[in-house]
């Protein structure tokens, strides 16, 4: 792992944060749900929810390409990126699935 080596623990930290964000959205979205607090426009929400993700990509990607890393080694953290992702997405959807009680092709 020497390319984790190569990004500060700032320019780290931020691509965490931008990592994290989809899934920090939707938990801060259950939440403001628990506490039964007045709620945005669906369109709003939706948009968000499905906006984020990919505005998370761009930064993670960007941060990743503006660094003097090799292509190999920045194939490989933008792999790691999108797998993450698609993971956080799965585990989102998960909970979606387990909290509404929709259960596709019933």
């Amino acid at each position: 792992m020497n390319a984790l080596t190569s990004l500060s623990r700032g320019t780290l930290a931020i691509w965490l944060a931008a990592f994290f964000s989809p899934t920090a959205y939707f938990l801060l979205l259950l939440v403001a749900d628990s506490f039964h607090v007045p709620s945005q426009p669906e369109s709003v929400v939706a948009s968000v929810f499905y906006l984020l993700p990919l505005i998370a990509l761009l930064i993670c990607s960007s941060i990743i390409w503006s660094f003097s890393l090799t292509s190999t080694q920045k194939l490989r953290w933008l792999l790691l990126t999108v797998g993450a992702m698609f993971v956080q997405f799965g585990l989102v959807l998960a909970v979606l699935v387990a909290a509404t009680g929709y259960a596709p092709g019933k």
